[in-house]
């Protein structure tokens, strides 16, 4: 997913590649159309994530891919410390210009790229002065976001180093306050959960199966 939003940085204008490929889809209003939104859908869709991303499939409305993720029980409200406690590399994340935790609200979507520990992200975002840009957001904008739920082998061990390597500022070095060891841990334990969760899931489809037979 990740991957998908780096290739697209520097993408600028409309109609564009991630407007083109969703008009071809939905109808030639989509040409020139905010393309904030469909720019998750591509991501979703070219990296073979479109199931966790997009479960009503595809999205053009931010409002409505963000009802997505509250129905699923993902959505977190855009505060300091949900930001600091939950936003990942990943995170499909919301905003609201005018400051609001209000889903009806929101403007604009984007993904992080990066959590900086101090209830800011680093984002890449389709559609930021009509081009694809990173970003650095707060909650003073950040209205809400929730986490797809990625599968095992969909895990970009890229994405947990480039979190945790060390940047370089004017000459300082400023390293992550985690260290690689509990990177990986927090990984693993994300593993484990993630596993437990597709067994379940496995044991209620079994159940429903023996309904269905009888």
């Amino acid at each position: 997913m990740l991957a998908e939003a780096r290739a697209a940085l520097g993408m600028a204008g409309r109609p564009n590649q991630i407007t083109r490929e969703y008009a071809a889809r939905h109808g030639s209003v989509y040409l020139f159309a905010p393309w904030c939104n469909m720019s998750i859908t591509h991501w979703a869709r070219r990296s073979g994530n479109a199931s966790a991303v997009l479960p009503a499939g595809d999205r053009a409305y931010t409002v409505w891919h963000a009802q997505d993720g509250e129905r699923l029980g993902r959505w977190h409200k855009g505060t300091a410390a949900n930001i600091k406690r939950y936003a990942k590399p990943g995170t499909v994340i919301f905003f609201d210009w005018d400051g609001r935790d209000d889903i009806q609200a929101i403007d604009h979507v984007g993904i992080v790229e990066r959590n900086l520990d101090d209830g800011r992200v680093q984002t890449i975002e389709g559609n930021t002065s009509n081009s694809c840009k990173r970003r650095v957001r707060g909650p003073a904008v950040i209205a809400g976001f929730w986490t797809p739920d990625y599968e095992e082998d969909e895990v970009d061990v890229n994405d947990v180093w480039h979190e945790a390597r060390i940047t370089m500022n004017k000459g300082e070095k400023t390293e992550s306050k985690r260290s690689p060891a509990a990177m990986l841990q927090e990984l693993e334990t994300e593993q484990d959960r993630i596993k437990a969760t597709l067994k379940e899931l496995g044991t209620k489809l079994d159940q429903v199966l023996a309904l269905l037979k009888k």
